[in-house]
């Protein structure tokens, strides 16, 4: 058996905590986004890249969060395509939230084309995590969807742990 690299053994301890964004429920908060931010700088967008194209929901979301505690906006397309295909449970939650994280146009058209092709099913994706973040870029595109609900205060309590918003 191959041995996991530094990147993949780095999903297996963090995936049940950014499922859900269980982690903003820790006691460590601040840890935690300290760990993740500073594992993301040590990470080249290959790398994170590479957990993204992984077959299974763990390593994408994990990847997703890199990218997003990361800025990692070269990777908005290959995150934006995964989240239109929505071909793996959960990984959309992360999809969505680095969408948000970086913040921009390009970030709410993706999210976007999502809510178009997935809302019209009657498939139960990410789409409230998609409303959510797309909701939190709105002052971007000055377009307003809605009113709050959980998942955008999720998002944006997600994204106030990255920084701050590029004006």
């Amino acid at each position: 058996m191959a041995e996991r690299s530094a990147a993949e053994l780095y999903v297996v301890e963090v995936y049940g905590r950014v499922l859900h964004a269980n982690f903003l429920y820790d006691a460590d908060l601040d840890g935690f986004v300290a760990r993740i931010t500073e594992q993301a700088a040590d990470m080249t967008d290959a790398e994170i890249e590479s957990l993204l194209t992984y077959s299974n929901w763990r390593d994408r979301i994990v990847g997703t969060y890199l990218a997003g505690f990361g800025r990692r906006t070269a990777l908005r397309d290959t995150i934006g395509a995964l989240l239109l295909a929505s071909d793996h449970i959960y990984a959309g939650q992360g999809y969505c939230f680095a969408l948000a994280a970086f913040g921009e146009e390009a970030d709410a058209d993706w999210l976007a084309a999502f809510l178009d092709r997935w809302l019209r099913t009657s498939e139960r994706y990410e789409q409230p995590w998609a409303l959510g973040a797309l909701m939190f870029i709105d002052p971007v595109r000055g377009v307003a969807y809605g009113p709050a609900d959980s998942e955008h205060e999720t998002i944006c309590r997600l994204v106030s742990l990255v920084g701050a918003r590029k004006s």
